[in-house]
Order: C-alpha cells, then sequence, then structure tokens
C-alpha cells in the first residue's frame, strides 16, 4: 500500500510533522523528488530536527532516497551523522542513480539569480534548478560517477569547461571554487556514500508485493509545481504526488494521500500571493507562527487562507483526506478571512485560469468570527473552541474532503485525530 503526504499550498505546511507521525505506522519512508532545497523539521519534545535530504522522522526506519530525488553530498552526510550522534539505527538505501548537486551548481545558480535582477524567482541557492538543467541535458553526474575518480574527473571537466563559460561569458560572473577541490571532495563523498548505494525501485517495489505499506515524502508543494503551479515562480520539476512512479521506478497504483495545509497561507521567495496580508498582522503571524524558512531562514510571507488553491490541490493530487496545522497561531484575533473565489476584469474566474496569471487575481473572501487563543493540551475535537470548529467544518464543506487531523503545535503529540 502506498501512503503519502502532500503540501497543497506554497510549501512549509507542516509535511515533516506528518511524515513522523504516520511513521509510526510504516516501515518503509521515502523521498523521490526534489533536493536539498526542500526543508522538513520534525519535533519531539525539547529535541527539534531538521531534514533536507533525508526522509522526516526521528523513528527507526527503512529510509529511501530514490533516483528522482537530488542529491547535495554534504548535506546528506551531515544528516547520516546526525542520525548516527542521537542514536537512530535507521536502515539508508540511497539509489546510485541520483544526480548530484555539485559546488558549480551552487554558483551558477547564484550567478543565474543576480544576472534576472528584479525578475528573478527567489531560489534558495542550492543549485537545484541547475542541477536539473544538467540532468535533462544529459550532462550531470551521478552518485555512481562519484566512486571511481578518472569517471568522475572525466566527466566533471567536461561540465566545468560549459558551467565555467556560462557562468563567465553569459551572466558575467566568476567562479569562486577550483576543479581539483571539488574533484577529490567529491571523491571522498562517494566512497562514504558507496556503503547505501541499492537500486531502491527493485527494493520499494518487492515491499509493496508483500504487501507492506510505504510512506511517500513529497517534495515542496502543489502550486511549485512546474506545470500546475505559479510558473515561472516554481521549482524545476514536477512537485505532483504522482509523479512519483517514474521518480521511483514502480507501476501506477492508488496511493491515499493526506494532504497537508496551514489555517493560513504563507510563501517564501517572489511569486503571486493573492491573499497576502501587507499590515502588522502579517508580522504577527509571522512571529507567532514561526514563519521563517527551513532552509532559507528567510521571512515568510503570510495572508489569509485561499481555498480554492486548497480545493484545486486536492483535485490534482486525488487527497482523501487534509491535515491543517497552525490552528493555535489564529487563536485570539477578532476574525478570520477566507478566500472563496476570484475576480479578473470583474468576472468570476476558474482556478485554472487564475494560475495562468494569479498577480492580477482579485480574492473574494468570506469572514469567520475569530477564536480564543489555544492553550495547554487538547486531546479530542470537542475541546476546541466553537468558533474554530466552524471554521474547520466550513474548510470540510468547501473542499469537499474531511479533516482528518488538527495540528495546534509542532510537537508530535499536539495533533488531534479526528474520528
Amino acid at each position: 500500500m502506498l501512503k503519502a503526504v502532500v503540501g497543497l499550498q506554497f510549501g512549509d505546511e507542516g509535511k515533516g510533522k506528518f511524515v513522523d507521525y504516520l511513521s509510526r505506522t510504516s516501515r518503509h519512508i521515502v523521498r523521490f523528488n526534489g533536493g536539498a532545497n526542500a526543508g522538513h523539521s520534525v519535533q519531539r519534545g525539547k529535541h527539534r530536527a531538521f531534514f533536507s535530504q533525508l526522509p522526516a522522522t526521528m523513528d527507526e526506519k527503512d529510509l529511501y532516497i530514490t533516483q528522482g530525488a537530488l542529491t547535495s553530498p554534504d548535506i546528506l552526510i551531515n544528516e547520516l551523522n546526525f542520525l548516527k550522534k542521537v542514536g537512530l539505527n535507521s536502515t539508508i538505501h540511497i539509489d546510485p542513480r541520483s544526480h548530484v548537486v555539485l559546488p558549480l551548481h551552487v554558483e551558477l545558480n547564484a550567478a543565474s539569480e543576480h544576472y534576472k535582477g528584479k525578475n528573478k524567482i527567489g531560489s534558495v541557492g542550492k543549485g537545484i534548478g541547475a542541477c536539473f538543467e544538467d540532468k535533462s541535458n544529459r550532462l550531470g553526474l551521478r552518485l555512481a560517477d562519484l566512486v571511481d575518480k578518472n569517471v568522475l574527473s572525466s566527466k566533471l571537466e567536461f561540465l566545468w569547461k560549459i558551467r565555467e563559460r556560462q557562468i563567465e561569458q553569459v551572466f558575467s560572473g566568476k567562479l569562486s571554487i577550483e576543479f581539483e577541490d571539488v574533484l577529490h571532495t567529491c571523491h571522498q563523498h562517494g566512497l562514504f556514500l558507496e556503503k547505501y548505494f541499492s537500486f531502491t525501485n527493485e527494493r520499494i517495489n518487492e515491499v509493496l508485493q508483500n504487501g507492506e505499506t510505504v510512506l511517500l515524502e513529497t517534495s515542496q508543494a502543489t502550486f511549485l509545481d512546474n506545470a500546475f503551479g505559479t510558473y515561472p515562480y516554481t521549482v524545476a520539476y514536477q512537485t505532483l504526488v504522482q509523479s512519483c512512479f517514474p521518480l521511483i521506478g514502480i507501476p501506477a497504483r492508488e496511493i491515499d494521500s493526506l494532504g497537508v495545509m496551514k489555517a493560513y497561507m504563507i510563501r517564501v521567495g517572489n511569486g503571486p500571493f493573492p491573499t497576502e496580508i501587507h499590515t502588522e498582522l502579517a508580522d504577527y503571524i509571522r512571529e507567532a507562527g514561526n514563519e521563517y524558512g527551513t532552509v532559507s531562514k528567510r521571512p515568510r510571507r503570510c495572508g489569509w487562507l485561499d481555498l480554492n488553491l486548497i480545493k484545486h490541490a486536492t483535485k490534482l493530487n486525488g487527497i482523501k483526506e487534509l491535515a491543517i496545522t497552525n490552528v493555535d497561531v489564529l487563536g485570539g484575533l477578532d476574525s478570520i478571512q477566507a478566500c472563496i473565489g476570484y475576480e479578473s476584469q470583474a468576472h468570476a474566474i476558474c482556478t485554472n485560469r487564475a494560475l495562468m496569471q494569479l498577480e492580477h487575481a482579485k480574492p473574494i473572501y468570506k469572514e469567520f468570527a475569530g477564536w480564543e487563543k489555544i492553550t495547554g493540551s487538547h486531546y479530542s475535537y470537542n475541546d476546541l473552541p466553537e468558533q474554530l470548529k466552524s471554521y474547520l467544518a466550513y474548510i470540510e464543506d468547501y473542499v469537499g474532503v474531511p479533516i482528518k487531523f488538527i495540528s495546534y503545535g509542532p510537537d508530535r503529540d499536539q495533533t488531534i485525530q479526528v474520528f
């Protein structure tokens, strides 16, 4: 059986918490797309961990990185060392066909963003887009290439000449790294990671055939998808959950997908954001919700919940249940708003059309009564304020998908399961 945790907004919805939460009943957890640009955090009591490469859990599990996920070896090795340091003896499976994000890609990423000026995307600067370019152009290096130094040197030299010329002659930049240093470091990384190499498509397929549950951790979120998101302000790849099949290498089948959303909207970097709040209330939400990027550390833009996008995301991903996070952050406000439609040039427009020019979409709001601050521990749905329950009931009715989990804090135990 395949289960999945899917982000329904612009990222940072709290997916990491629910990967960790659902790992209680799943032995096998898979990262199949994205790279170190996607940071997921997990909190257990006073302990907080951040994962950008490994699936986000603090349980001892079988953790997989498939060929569809990009690998930044230095970051991955730090996370493997963290697991060892805290005594988590998870079994690690890394596909040797995973493409490597090189320091060269980070340099190209920075030069490209600088050259774009006011038109820059707002990349977190991890080199992910540049690595995907090389993968699609058949120039990329895979983890298996790092083990043989002669193979690595030949492939890296060819790529280096192309990218160095591009950085200098197209983007008017200059490399700050040396070929021999990168060659040596990458080779050492390859030797370290080789013991974890595994053809993950075969292992995962065997696990599924044995009737076991496999939990998928999606990278980024629905509206950063490079086809169905707010293009060009997206990532370089597809983020919809059904893209998992070619990225893992297994036949298509039904996925039991949990869609994760916040009680409001956030966005990191540039791009259209119709419900963004431009008053001091945005600062209040940012501080109350600790809305700073897990990877970038940048302050997140904050706005009201956009139910158009949530409903659209559930359709795109085939979501069966919802998890809503950060309901505690809005506690204490007099009133809450949510977007329930768009207008463009005074005419109502559908979400598909709005997404093609979201910067011109005017949100239509519905107002809700606020609820009191949530303090202490809540163990059932009935413990919640009535105004919050009304807000949640409207979301369920509008989206047409039931809310299964309600999160009122970062800790795993600050979660209500609705039966």
